[in-house]
This record gives structure tokens, C-alpha cells and sequence, in this order.
């Protein structure tokens, strides 16, 4: 992915992680992948447009002021953001790979916090649904939300995986000159 060595290197570790699971890369063979669980959720898109939060790591529910554990993650952005992320969640599947979303979290009294977010495809039976796993790592700045929880999530950029040829099923274009 391009400008990746920008990422929080936990986002890089896990990125990592990711990416071998895929059968992408080798697994990395020290990394930081371990620091992270407790800031890991897992996704799932429903049909219906909800995507509720099937787990919600121990460090989020400080950061959200409540446990998100099966609340709707879309109802925390607007509406033009759910388009744009459920795009990217369509390019990590299709890739079977991370991608990464860069945002502003808003809390109370016009307090931000920037954070990145990793979303990777879990291949789950089909009767779980269509299911992501998420980190949320913050981008340092805690105390400029001065202990008020995030109340909405904001994009500031969407990082998908390096899109790759597919395996036919596409339109062609045959081109016969011999008329």
C-alpha cells in the first residue's frame, strides 16, 4: 500500500498480520500485533445496511464512553462516510487483504481525536455474515478529547489494498478487422 510507513506502527503490525493470513506475505516474525487486542472489533455488514459491532476490544469503551458491543458502527458516521467505507470494505474483500481509514473523532465541546483504522476480511461461515476485523488505533491526542467520549467519526482519507487483476468475468472487447 502506498505511503504506508506513515501508519502508527501497530496499525503496520497488524496491516502484517493481516496480509499473511491472506497468504499475501510471510508471517512477520516479531511485530506488535499482541499490544493490540484490546482495541480490536469485529464488523458485520448486514444486508439490511446495519453493521453491527459483534466485539468491542477494552480500550474503545473509554475512548466511546460505553461498550459498543452490538450497536449499529454505521449509525456513528454520516451517511456519505457509510458509502465511502463500504466501498472500502467491498476493496479488502475483493483483494482479501486490510485497508486502512484515517479519521477524526468527534467528542463533546468540539474536541477531536485522529485515529486510523484497519479493517481485514474474516472468512467465516457464510451463516455469520459478512464480517471485518477492526483496529482502532489512535493517532496520540487522548487528552485533546479531555475525557469526553467520541460521539461521531469523520473520513479523512481511505487507504484501500493495491487492487490486482481479476480472474476473468469481466467484459471483453474483441475487436475483428477481417470485414
Amino acid at each position: 500500500m502506498l505511503g504506508e510507513e506513515t501508519f502508527h506502527p501497530d496499525t503496520r503490525a497488524l496491516l502484517a498480520y493481516g496480509r499473511a493470513l491472506a497468504g499475501a506475505e510471510a508471517a512477520p516474525k516479531k511485530g506488535r500485533a499482541d499490544q493490540v487486542l484490546e482495541r480490536l472489533f469485529v464488523i458485520e455488514r448486514m444486508p439490511s445496511g446495519r453493521w453491527p459491532l459483534r466485539s468491542f476490544g477494552g480500550e474503545l469503551i473509554p475512548l466511546f464512553g460505553r461498550d459498543l458491543k452490538e450497536q449499529d458502527f454505521a449509525a456513528l458516521w454520516l451517511d456519505q462516510d457509510v458509502k465511502l467505507l463500504s466501498a472500502l470494505m467491498d476493496a479488502a474483500a475483493l483483494a482479501n487483504e486490510p485497508a486502512i481509514a484515517r479519521v477524526i473523532g468527534d467528542a463533546a465541546g468540539g474536541r477531536q481525536l485522529g485515529a486510523e483504522i484497519l479493517l481485514t476480511p474474516l472468512r467465516v461461515e457464510p451463516r455469520f455474515g459478512d464480517r471485518f476485523l477492526g483496529l482502532f488505533q489512535s493517532l496520540g491526542g487522548e487528552a485533546f478529547t479531555e475525557g469526553r467520549p467520541i460521539m461521531k467519526l469523520r473520513l479523512g482519507s481511505l487507504h484501500p489494498p493495491i487492487a490486482r487483476q481479476g480472474a476473468g468475468g469481466g467484459v471483453r472487447l474483441i475487436v475483428n478487422n477481417d470485414f
